[in-house]
């Protein structure tokens, strides 16, 4: 089944999927409220008005860092009491200036045990934070939802996710029941999705209710993007799967999920797959997937009950125009037509996951794809994948895609480096 919060069960009516949108807004929300105890709270004095930490960020790249997400566990800030989390006020030293961050759960457990915000880092440089508490302030539930996901059960099971730059969908348990009884419109696939957005605000649930309702098509633009990227039974924008003896094997559909956040900064959630044939041996798998507000790349943590071997894809097709392959550096991309436009493709990772790549045509699937093998580490794999649609005006050439890559590839090689001081 299924996982929802308390919340979303209590307030989740049967058989109403077209209001799904609006439950897990709700619920997401709420569990923020409840978790960080967004009650006007008498903060003790000794404890808690005079407590200031302050962090330095550290820039060791010679390049300039836009957008980039800085992680600190609470009990690195040791503000160890929940009800005080809602008032914590984080500024730059430099400007004053009040920042906006987000409250997460890094392992899904469902309890809060980080703090996220984003810097702008010019090259080689730091930076100080303070962060204090306010009984005034009370953050979170009043900040812009930007990087959002959901289950969409009114699509045969979706689950979609965006930022203010991408959005992307997988294909969940009700797509491939349809195949299993040899009824139409179901399909199996591993593939990820590509949503051709060009506006910054969400744009999922305005896109799903035409959808539902009929009232519209997202496969037409009507200047928000739409969705003509076709993923079929192909791996799309990263899917993963695994090759052996010229076959792609994959896990297909998700069976179940798990929202973890949505929020200004960040959304993140969990799939989870039956076990899957690679080949030549049957293995488990989760995937936990997150996406940041600013970034064209996705996230992938994926975590088996073994060591593996598996791809990573790039579906090619005749409008491809050029493939970039940087294995040394970390990254691979496409070019491509897109209709009236252009689209980049890419996928990135550490060199450490890194055993290869192959631009080839496998059995039962369309076109090429270009291939990223990838080697698991004590059981887990760390990737990203994303695209670039030109008519976004997110980038202005391919060669400006291709600098994005490098210098994103470079970043996960040099992450930001955090001193904490109490």
């Amino acid at each position: 089944m299924m996982k929802h919060t308390i919340v979303q069960k209590l307030l989740m009516p049967k058989k109403t999927p077209q209001k799904v949108a609006l439950f897990t807004l709700l619920t997401c929300l709420l569990t923020s409220y409840f978790a960080q105890s967004h009650e006007v709270i008498a903060l003790d004095k000794k404890n808690s008005s005079d407590k200031q930490i302050k962090i330095t960020v550290y820039n060791d790249l010679a390049i300039k860092r836009t957008n980039e997400t800085v992680s600190v566990s609470l009990e690195r800030l040791a503000f160890n009491n929940p009800k005080s989390w809602s008032h914590i006020v984080v500024k730059n030293m430099a400007s004053n200036e009040a920042l906006t961050y987000q409250l997460i759960d890094t392992n899904y457990d469902g309890v809060i045990d980080s703090l996220i915000f984003q810097v702008d880092m010019s090259e080689n440089s730091s930076q100080q934070f303070q962060f204090s508490l306010n009984k005034k302030r009370l953050a979170g539930i009043t900040d812009p939802i930007v990087s959002y996901s959901r289950f969409v059960p009114e699509r045969i099971d979706d689950y979609a996710w965006e930022n203010d730059r991408v959005a992307f969908r997988m294909y969940g348990p009700k797509a491939r029941k349809l195949v299993d009884e040899g009824k139409r419109g179901g399909i199996i696939s591993s593939g990820i999705d590509c949503w051709l957005k060009r506006v910054e605000y969400p744009i999922l649930n305005k896109w799903y209710k035409k959808y539902a309702d009929g009232t519209g098509d997202y496969h037409k633009d009507t200047g928000e993007g739409l969705d003509n990227y076709h993923v079929g039974s192909s791996l799309g924008c990263g899917g993963t799967g695994s090759l052996h003896q010229g076959n792609l094997f994959v896990s297909g559909n998700f069976r179940d999920y798990k929202t973890s956040t949505t929020g200004a900064i960040r959304t993140s959630f969990e799939l989870d797959y039956s076990p899957w044939n690679t080949g030549s041996k049957i293995v488990k798998e989760v995937k936990r997937i997150s996406l940041d507000k600013g970034s064209n790349l996705t996230r992938y943590e994926l975590t088996f009950d073994q060591d593996v071997e598996i791809v990573a894809g790039l579906s090619l097709d005749k409008n491809s125009l050029r493939i970039t392959t940087k294995e040394n550096a970390g990254y691979f991309s496409s070019w491509r037509k897109q209709q009236d436009s252009e689209l980049g493709l890419a996928i990135v990772a550490e060199p450490k996951y890194i055993s290869g790549h192959q631009q080839i045509k496998v059995k039962g699937k369309p076109g090429e794809h270009l291939f990223v093998n990838l080697k698991s580490i004590d059981k887990r794999i760390v990737y990203y994948a994303g695209f670039a649609w030109h008519k976004s005006k997110q980038f202005s050439s391919e060669k400006a895609w291709q600098e994005y890559l490098s210098e994103f590839a470079m970043k996960l090689k040099s992450p930001l480096k955090v001193e904490v001081t109490h």
